[in-house]
Protein backbone atom coordinates (compact mmCIF):
# COMPACT_ATOMS: atom_id res chain seq x y z
CA UNK A 1 0.00 0.00 0.00
CA UNK A 2 1.32 3.51 -0.89
CA UNK A 3 0.81 6.37 1.53
CA UNK A 4 0.56 9.98 0.41
CA UNK A 5 2.59 12.35 2.53
CA UNK A 6 2.55 16.13 2.03
CA UNK A 7 5.66 18.00 3.14
CA UNK A 8 5.61 21.76 3.62
CA UNK A 9 9.33 22.40 4.21
CA UNK A 10 12.77 20.95 3.70
CA UNK A 11 12.98 20.39 7.43
CA UNK A 12 10.07 18.00 7.24
CA UNK A 13 11.73 16.27 4.30
CA UNK A 14 14.87 15.80 6.41
CA UNK A 15 12.77 14.26 9.17
CA UNK A 16 11.36 11.55 6.89
CA UNK A 17 14.56 10.93 4.90
CA UNK A 18 14.93 7.49 6.50
CA UNK A 19 11.77 6.32 4.74
CA UNK A 20 13.62 6.35 1.42
CA UNK A 21 15.75 3.36 0.36
CA UNK A 22 19.53 3.97 0.33
CA UNK A 23 20.68 3.70 -3.29
CA UNK A 24 17.99 1.16 -4.18
CA UNK A 25 14.31 0.94 -5.00
CA UNK A 26 11.82 2.27 -2.47
CA UNK A 27 10.20 -0.64 -0.61
CA UNK A 28 6.63 -1.47 -1.53
CA UNK A 29 4.19 0.47 0.64
CA UNK A 30 6.73 3.21 1.48
CA UNK A 31 6.91 5.15 -1.78
CA UNK A 32 6.63 8.87 -1.07
CA UNK A 33 5.79 11.78 -3.33
CA UNK A 34 7.06 14.86 -1.47
CA UNK A 35 5.17 18.07 -2.09
CA UNK A 36 6.98 21.24 -1.07
CA UNK A 37 4.71 24.11 -0.15
CA UNK A 38 7.20 26.96 0.27
CA UNK A 39 9.02 28.51 -2.71
CA UNK A 40 10.65 31.48 -1.04
CA UNK A 41 14.32 32.44 -0.71
CA UNK A 42 14.67 30.53 2.58
CA UNK A 43 13.40 27.33 1.05
CA UNK A 44 15.62 27.73 -2.00
CA UNK A 45 18.61 28.42 0.22
CA UNK A 46 17.88 25.33 2.31
CA UNK A 47 17.57 23.28 -0.87
CA UNK A 48 20.92 24.55 -2.12
CA UNK A 49 22.56 23.76 1.22
CA UNK A 50 21.11 20.24 1.25
CA UNK A 51 22.35 19.73 -2.29
CA UNK A 52 25.86 20.87 -1.30
CA UNK A 53 25.87 18.49 1.66
CA UNK A 54 24.76 15.60 -0.56
CA UNK A 55 27.42 16.43 -3.14
CA UNK A 56 30.05 16.71 -0.42
CA UNK A 57 29.06 13.36 1.05
CA UNK A 58 29.24 11.80 -2.41
CA UNK A 59 32.72 13.22 -2.97
CA UNK A 60 33.87 11.77 0.36
CA UNK A 61 32.46 8.37 -0.55
CA UNK A 62 34.16 8.48 -3.93
CA UNK A 63 37.45 9.49 -2.35
CA UNK A 64 37.28 6.65 0.20
CA UNK A 65 36.36 4.17 -2.53
CA UNK A 66 39.28 5.44 -4.62
CA UNK A 67 41.65 4.93 -1.69
CA UNK A 68 40.38 1.39 -1.20
CA UNK A 69 40.84 0.66 -4.89
CA UNK A 70 44.40 2.00 -4.78
CA UNK A 71 45.08 -0.20 -1.76
CA UNK A 72 43.60 -3.20 -3.58
CA UNK A 73 45.81 -2.48 -6.60
CA UNK A 74 48.85 -2.38 -4.34
CA UNK A 75 47.81 -5.75 -2.94
CA UNK A 76 47.36 -7.16 -6.43
CA UNK A 77 50.75 -5.82 -7.46
CA UNK A 78 52.33 -7.41 -4.42
CA UNK A 79 50.56 -10.68 -5.18
CA UNK A 80 52.04 -10.78 -8.66
CA UNK A 81 55.43 -9.76 -7.39
CA UNK A 82 55.52 -12.48 -4.73
CA UNK A 83 54.22 -15.11 -7.15
CA UNK A 84 56.93 -14.19 -9.66
CA UNK A 85 59.65 -14.20 -6.99
CA UNK A 86 58.46 -17.55 -5.66
CA UNK A 87 58.57 -19.01 -9.16
CA UNK A 88 62.12 -17.74 -9.62
CA UNK A 89 63.19 -19.20 -6.28
CA UNK A 90 61.66 -22.57 -7.15
CA UNK A 91 63.69 -22.50 -10.35
CA UNK A 92 66.83 -21.62 -8.38
CA UNK A 93 66.15 -24.44 -5.92
CA UNK A 94 65.79 -26.90 -8.78
CA UNK A 95 69.03 -25.71 -10.38
CA UNK A 96 70.90 -25.92 -7.07
CA UNK A 97 69.55 -29.40 -6.47
CA UNK A 98 70.85 -30.51 -9.85
CA UNK A 99 74.20 -28.83 -9.16
CA UNK A 100 74.46 -30.59 -5.80
CA UNK A 101 73.85 -33.96 -7.47
CA UNK A 102 76.47 -33.33 -10.14
CA UNK A 103 79.00 -32.11 -7.58
CA UNK A 104 78.40 -35.17 -5.39
CA UNK A 105 78.92 -37.43 -8.40
CA UNK A 106 82.14 -35.60 -9.25
CA UNK A 107 83.36 -35.92 -5.65
CA UNK A 108 83.11 -39.72 -5.99
CA UNK A 109 84.66 -40.00 -9.46
CA UNK A 110 87.29 -37.21 -9.52
CA UNK A 111 90.79 -38.36 -10.45
CA UNK A 112 92.39 -35.74 -8.20
CA UNK A 113 91.77 -35.91 -4.48
CA UNK A 114 91.79 -32.10 -4.18
CA UNK A 115 89.16 -31.80 -6.90
CA UNK A 116 87.04 -34.38 -5.09
CA UNK A 117 87.24 -32.48 -1.81
CA UNK A 118 86.38 -29.25 -3.59
CA UNK A 119 83.41 -30.95 -5.28
CA UNK A 120 82.18 -32.13 -1.87
CA UNK A 121 82.29 -28.55 -0.67
CA UNK A 122 80.42 -27.33 -3.74
CA UNK A 123 77.79 -30.06 -3.25
CA UNK A 124 77.25 -28.96 0.35
CA UNK A 125 76.97 -25.28 -0.62
CA UNK A 126 74.57 -26.06 -3.47
CA UNK A 127 72.43 -28.22 -1.17
CA UNK A 128 72.26 -25.44 1.41
CA UNK A 129 71.32 -22.90 -1.24
CA UNK A 130 68.60 -25.24 -2.52
CA UNK A 131 67.10 -25.51 0.97
CA UNK A 132 67.25 -21.76 1.47
CA UNK A 133 65.62 -21.07 -1.89
CA UNK A 134 62.82 -23.54 -1.11
CA UNK A 135 62.23 -21.95 2.29
CA UNK A 136 62.01 -18.46 0.79
CA UNK A 137 59.72 -19.73 -1.96
CA UNK A 138 57.37 -21.32 0.59
CA UNK A 139 57.21 -18.07 2.56
CA UNK A 140 56.41 -16.06 -0.56
CA UNK A 141 53.80 -18.58 -1.67
CA UNK A 142 52.08 -18.31 1.72
CA UNK A 143 52.04 -14.53 1.36
CA UNK A 144 50.64 -14.84 -2.16
CA UNK A 145 47.85 -17.13 -0.94
CA UNK A 146 46.97 -14.67 1.80
CA UNK A 147 46.86 -11.79 -0.68
CA UNK A 148 44.76 -13.79 -3.13
CA UNK A 149 42.29 -14.49 -0.31
CA UNK A 150 41.70 -10.80 0.35
CA UNK A 151 38.26 -9.74 -0.84
CA UNK A 152 39.43 -6.53 -2.52
CA UNK A 153 42.26 -8.28 -4.38
CA UNK A 154 39.97 -11.13 -5.43
CA UNK A 155 37.49 -8.57 -6.74
CA UNK A 156 40.17 -6.86 -8.86
CA UNK A 157 41.26 -10.22 -10.23
CA UNK A 158 37.65 -11.02 -11.13
CA UNK A 159 37.29 -7.63 -12.84
CA UNK A 160 40.45 -8.22 -14.85
CA UNK A 161 39.31 -11.68 -15.86
CA UNK A 162 35.91 -10.34 -16.91
CA UNK A 163 37.54 -7.58 -18.99
CA UNK A 164 39.89 -10.08 -20.62
CA UNK A 165 36.91 -12.24 -21.56
CA UNK A 166 35.10 -9.21 -22.97
CA UNK A 167 38.13 -8.28 -25.07
CA UNK A 168 38.48 -11.86 -26.30
CA UNK A 169 34.78 -12.04 -27.10
CA UNK A 170 34.90 -8.78 -29.10
CA UNK A 171 37.97 -9.98 -30.99
CA UNK A 172 36.07 -13.16 -31.91
CA UNK A 173 33.09 -11.11 -33.07
CA UNK A 174 35.36 -9.01 -35.25
CA UNK A 175 37.00 -12.15 -36.66
CA UNK A 176 33.57 -13.69 -37.38
CA UNK A 177 32.69 -10.53 -39.30
CA UNK A 178 35.88 -10.79 -41.35
CA UNK A 179 35.10 -14.45 -42.08
CA UNK A 180 31.65 -13.47 -43.37
CA UNK A 181 33.12 -10.65 -45.44
CA UNK A 182 35.57 -13.12 -46.96
CA UNK A 183 32.96 -15.76 -47.74
CA UNK A 184 34.18 -18.15 -45.03
CA UNK A 185 30.76 -18.89 -43.63
CA UNK A 186 31.66 -22.23 -42.02
CA UNK A 187 34.42 -20.59 -39.98
CA UNK A 188 32.08 -17.75 -38.98
CA UNK A 189 29.37 -20.23 -37.90
CA UNK A 190 31.78 -22.22 -35.73
CA UNK A 191 33.10 -19.05 -34.12
CA UNK A 192 29.64 -17.64 -33.41
CA UNK A 193 28.47 -20.98 -32.05
CA UNK A 194 31.39 -20.98 -29.62
CA UNK A 195 30.24 -17.56 -28.35
CA UNK A 196 26.64 -18.62 -27.77
CA UNK A 197 25.71 -18.08 -24.13
CA UNK A 198 28.86 -16.07 -23.38
CA UNK A 199 27.73 -12.62 -24.58
CA UNK A 200 27.44 -10.31 -21.58
CA UNK A 201 24.85 -7.68 -20.84
CA UNK A 202 26.40 -4.95 -22.98
CA UNK A 203 23.67 -3.95 -25.51
CA UNK A 204 26.23 -3.15 -28.22
CA UNK A 205 27.91 -6.56 -27.87
CA UNK A 206 24.55 -8.31 -27.93
CA UNK A 207 23.45 -6.31 -30.97
CA UNK A 208 26.73 -7.06 -32.79
CA UNK A 209 26.41 -10.78 -32.05
CA UNK A 210 22.79 -10.98 -33.18
CA UNK A 211 23.56 -9.01 -36.34
CA UNK A 212 26.40 -11.41 -37.24
CA UNK A 213 24.17 -14.38 -36.44
CA UNK A 214 21.49 -13.09 -38.81
CA UNK A 215 24.09 -12.53 -41.54
CA UNK A 216 25.56 -15.99 -41.04
CA UNK A 217 22.14 -17.68 -41.03
CA UNK A 218 21.11 -15.84 -44.20
CA UNK A 219 24.29 -16.94 -45.99
CA UNK A 220 23.87 -20.47 -44.60
CA UNK A 221 20.30 -20.72 -45.84
CA UNK A 222 21.17 -19.31 -49.25
CA UNK A 223 24.05 -21.79 -49.62
CA UNK A 224 21.81 -24.73 -48.58
CA UNK A 225 19.09 -23.72 -51.05
CA UNK A 226 21.65 -23.43 -53.86
CA UNK A 227 23.00 -26.90 -53.00
CA UNK A 228 19.46 -28.28 -53.00
CA UNK A 229 18.66 -26.79 -56.41
CA UNK A 230 21.85 -28.17 -57.92
CA UNK A 231 21.34 -31.60 -56.30
CA UNK A 232 17.81 -31.78 -57.70
CA UNK A 233 19.18 -31.00 -61.14
CA UNK A 234 21.84 -33.73 -60.86
CA UNK A 235 20.24 -36.51 -58.82
CA UNK A 236 18.84 -38.44 -61.81
CA UNK A 237 21.88 -38.41 -64.10
CA UNK A 238 24.68 -37.92 -61.56
CA UNK A 239 23.42 -39.14 -58.17
CA UNK A 240 26.91 -39.40 -56.66
CA UNK A 241 27.55 -35.69 -57.31
CA UNK A 242 24.15 -34.81 -55.87
CA UNK A 243 24.93 -36.82 -52.74
CA UNK A 244 28.27 -35.05 -52.33
CA UNK A 245 26.63 -31.64 -52.59
CA UNK A 246 24.09 -32.43 -49.89
CA UNK A 247 26.61 -34.14 -47.60
CA UNK A 248 28.60 -30.88 -47.54
CA UNK A 249 25.63 -28.91 -46.16
CA UNK A 250 25.51 -28.29 -42.40
CA UNK A 251 21.88 -29.04 -41.54
CA UNK A 252 21.94 -27.56 -38.03
CA UNK A 253 20.22 -24.19 -37.91
CA UNK A 254 18.32 -24.59 -41.18
CA UNK A 255 14.50 -24.35 -41.39
CA UNK A 256 12.73 -27.70 -41.06
CA UNK A 257 11.27 -27.61 -44.56
CA UNK A 258 14.71 -27.06 -46.10
CA UNK A 259 16.16 -29.93 -44.05
CA UNK A 260 13.25 -32.16 -45.12
CA UNK A 261 13.81 -31.39 -48.81
CA UNK A 262 17.58 -31.92 -48.52
CA UNK A 263 17.11 -35.25 -46.78
CA UNK A 264 14.55 -36.41 -49.31
CA UNK A 265 16.74 -35.45 -52.27
CA UNK A 266 19.76 -37.17 -50.67
CA UNK A 267 17.81 -40.38 -50.04
CA UNK A 268 16.43 -40.40 -53.60
CA UNK A 269 19.94 -39.95 -54.99
CA UNK A 270 21.21 -42.81 -52.81
CA UNK A 271 18.49 -45.07 -54.20
CA UNK A 272 19.51 -44.18 -57.76
CA UNK A 273 22.97 -45.61 -57.05
CA UNK A 274 21.22 -49.03 -57.17
CA UNK A 275 23.28 -50.46 -54.30
CA UNK A 276 22.59 -54.16 -53.81
CA UNK A 277 21.36 -55.14 -50.33
CA UNK A 278 21.86 -51.60 -49.03
CA UNK A 279 19.92 -50.41 -45.98
CA UNK A 280 18.66 -47.04 -44.82
CA UNK A 281 19.17 -46.26 -41.13
CA UNK A 282 17.30 -43.21 -39.84
CA UNK A 283 18.42 -41.83 -36.48
CA UNK A 284 15.99 -38.92 -36.30
CA UNK A 285 14.80 -35.87 -38.20
CA UNK A 286 17.40 -34.95 -40.81
CA UNK A 287 19.78 -37.64 -39.56
CA UNK A 288 20.41 -40.89 -41.35
CA UNK A 289 22.82 -43.16 -43.24
CA UNK A 290 22.93 -45.59 -46.13
CA UNK A 291 25.06 -48.69 -45.53
CA UNK A 292 26.21 -51.77 -47.44
CA UNK A 293 26.92 -55.25 -46.02
CA UNK A 294 30.54 -56.34 -45.65
CA UNK A 295 32.08 -59.81 -45.91
CA UNK A 296 32.47 -60.07 -42.12
CA UNK A 297 28.78 -59.47 -41.42
CA UNK A 298 29.03 -55.78 -40.54
CA UNK A 299 27.58 -52.74 -42.29
CA UNK A 300 29.71 -50.11 -44.02
CA UNK A 301 28.67 -46.47 -44.40
CA UNK A 302 28.18 -45.41 -48.02
CA UNK A 303 26.80 -41.97 -47.17
CA UNK A 304 25.54 -40.25 -44.03
CA UNK A 305 23.67 -37.05 -43.33
CA UNK A 306 23.43 -35.15 -40.06
CA UNK A 307 25.45 -37.77 -38.15
CA UNK A 308 28.80 -36.78 -36.70
CA UNK A 309 31.71 -39.19 -37.14
CA UNK A 310 29.73 -41.42 -39.53
CA UNK A 311 32.34 -40.96 -42.20
CA UNK A 312 32.23 -43.01 -45.39
CA UNK A 313 33.80 -46.46 -44.90
CA UNK A 314 33.11 -46.73 -41.18
CA UNK A 315 31.50 -50.04 -40.19
CA UNK A 316 28.86 -50.92 -37.60
CA UNK A 317 27.49 -54.15 -36.19
CA UNK A 318 23.90 -55.07 -37.10
CA UNK A 319 22.99 -54.67 -33.41
CA UNK A 320 23.84 -50.96 -33.59
CA UNK A 321 21.48 -50.40 -36.53
CA UNK A 322 18.19 -51.60 -35.14
CA UNK A 323 15.28 -50.19 -37.06
CA UNK A 324 17.17 -50.00 -40.38
CA UNK A 325 15.16 -50.79 -43.50
CA UNK A 326 16.11 -51.92 -47.02
CA UNK A 327 17.07 -48.91 -49.12
CA UNK A 328 14.94 -49.86 -52.09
Amino acid sequence: MTHRLVLTSLGELEAVRGLFADGGPVPVGRALVPVIGGTGAAERGALAEAARRAAGELEQLLARDGERRVEAKRGLGRLRETASEALGLRRTAREMGEAAERAAALAESAFERSAGRRAEHVAAVAGRLRNQAEAHAEALEREARTLAGRGDVARLLAEEKRKEKEVEMREKLALAGRHLDGGRNDEARRLLSSLEGTIGGDPEDRQAYESLRRREQAVHLRSAEEALREARRLHRREPARAIGLIEAVELAGLPEDVVRHLYGCWLTACRRLELLAAIHYRAGFGRGAVLMPTADGRWEVVSALGLRRWERGRTFSPRALRGARPLG
